[in-house]
């Protein structure tokens, strides 16, 4: 879990493998749309964004620890 208001933000995208995918979610879309463009800009091609959040969601939400 990466948070974008964390001020390492950058440098944990960049220490992330560019090979693998990664699912990026908000509460409402805007954030993670952001932060989809910034990964894409960076070399990553395999970004999936919740493009309307979480709040638009109807399935079971989860949470890991």
């Amino acid at each position: 879990l990466v948070n974008v208001m964390d001020p390492s933000f950058a440098d944990r995208i960049d220490a992330l493998d560019r090979a693998k995918s990664y699912y990026v979610y908000c509460r409402s879309g805007n954030r993670s749309g952001m932060v989809s463009s910034f990964m894409t800009q960076r070399g990553f091609n395999q970004v999936y964004n919740l493009s309307d959040g979480l709040i638009s969601w109807d399935g079971q939400l989860v949470e890991y620890a």
